[in-house]
């Protein structure tokens, strides 16, 4: 599959994508490719494909349907107020699912026919957690780098507890009748990008340390923002982490991304009432969530998967025997 900027690209500038040969895994023919078939510097081209479909063209049609509907309103309104029945009240668009849009559609629908996909979900006491990363972050000087996120210590978590439970770190092929289960863990993370969401993947995430999935997350999540991730960067995933919570909800019931069995998502941190050491208090809880093909595994395995990572929410020195 190539990429729908990497093909608009090509049409733009007249270069036939079968006469390449293609740098990225398994021959994949890349932007670079194609940029270098038309003599452009790497990235001069990144602007003119990515913003046709998913910038400015987007936002001009959004803009021009967001006008029609404040005006289909104002002479609702006035119709209503004169006693009148309105002719409408808002308007129509259309708009074709293309390019990343359409790729996710495709992905997701293919999911929810093929995955009978169940899941669990679990609140967890996070405040052992924030306290864990604010100690961290208190001791990193200009020599040590960047400040770890939440995100990746749910990440180095759920690799921990991808090493308990291999099962969900795997996928079905119903041809062949098999479940293929990875020796590598190959980590997704749900991104939204101006261009629409993304899935970048952290690669051989089990061979990293905390600080080094922390550091890939943050250069993944720069190139999804200015549109330079490469097909290689956003395929070849084997289990996803989606934290949802940034978007200021506490549950969800995600759709597996297609052909992984399993996908972990994390809620907001927020104050609750929680009863610690016996007492009632006020405690960081994050809801927990795992959905998760019931081909690979029974509720037992997706049960004690979500149960360790909570522990180890609840008590990140659980981790030391891992890390």
């Amino acid at each position: 599959m190539i990429s729908p900027l990497v093909r608009k690209l090509a049409r733009e500038h007249g270069v036939e994508l079968r006469e390449l040969v293609g740098s990225g895994p398994d021959g994949l023919i890349t932007r670079a490719d194609v940029e270098a078939a038309i003599g452009a510097a790497p990235g001069v081209a990144t602007g003119t494909a990515a913003e046709a479909y998913d910038g400015a063209a987007v936002k001009a049609a959004a803009r021009a349907d967001d006008e029609l509907i404040r005006a289909g309103r104002a002479e609702a309104r006035r119709q209503v107020e004169a006693g009148q029945e309105p002719v409408r009240a808002g308007a129509e668009s259309r708009h074709a699912l293309t390019g990343i849009r359409g790729l996710v559609a495709d992905k997701m629908a293919r999911s929810r026919r093929e995955i009978p996909e169940a899941t669990c979900w679990v609140d967890a006491d996070a405040t052992e957690l924030l306290a864990a990363r604010a100690a961290m972050n208190g001791a990193v000087t200009e020599r040590d780098g960047q400040k770890v996120s939440l995100l990746a210590l749910f990440a180095r978590i759920t690799v921990a507890a991808l090493e308990r439970f291999p099962e969900l770190n795997s996928s079905v092929d119903m041809e062949a009748r098999e479940v293929r289960r990875f020796a590598d863990v190959h980590l997704g993370f749900a991104a939204q990008t101006d261009r629409g969401l993304v899935v970048p993947v952290v690669r051989h995430a089990q061979a990293r340390t905390t600080a080094s999935i922390n550091a890939e997350l943050i250069r993944l999540t720069e190139a999804g923002r200015s549109g330079r991730l490469t097909p290689g960067e956003l395929t070849g995933g084997t289990f996803t982490l989606n934290n949802y919570g940034v978007f200021g909800v506490d549950g969800s019931t995600p759709i597996i991304n297609h052909p992984e069995a399993a996908m972990l998502g994390v809620g907001r941190i927020v104050p609750k009432p929680w009863v610690h050491d016996g007492e009632l208090a006020v405690r960081h809880v994050v809801q927990l969530s795992l959905t998760f093909d019931h081909r690979v595994c029974d509720g037992g395995t997706a049960g004690g998967f979500l149960r360790y990572v909570a522990d180890c929410v609840e008590q990140p020195a659980v981790l030391l025997r891992s890390v």
